[in-house]
């Protein structure tokens, strides 16, 4: 049997951990805490830079003819309406690879040899 004394030393020593325990993950806490609102307000930084207006006017070329949706659609000839999807297909893949062209040429990139269109 241990005196009784030993047991109240036991208690204060195990409060007194848990105690010291509490406060260092408390700090631990409260840092990483502290850390993830800076990150946030540069987070937010960027996002308020990234959503100002542009200075200059943004050129988006000239938009693509579109082929007749709903209704009139609906009714059209199926071989009529596979020529018109086909063409607007070739001419969408056009499209593309004349700006994948310029984007590679204003970046000085290497094109792909397909991209050229030499052949």
């Amino acid at each position: 049997m241990l005196p009784w004394w030993f047991w109240v030393l036991l208690w204060v020593v195990l409060v007194l951990g848990m105690l010291l325990f509490l406060v260092l993950a408390g700090i631990r806490l409260f840092r990483g805490f502290m850390k993830l609102l800076e990150a946030a307000g540069e987070a937010g930084d960027l996002m308020a830079s990234a959503m100002e207006p542009a200075a200059d006017p943004v050129d988006y070329g000239v938009l693509p003819e579109r082929a007749p949706a709903g209704v009139a659609a609906l009714f059209r000839d199926p071989d009529e309406a596979r020529e018109a999807f086909d063409a607007g297909k070739a001419q969408r893949i056009e499209n593309r690879r004349v700006r994948r062209v310029e984007r590679k040429a204003a970046r000085g990139q290497a094109q792909r040899f397909a991209d050229l269109d030499l052949i």
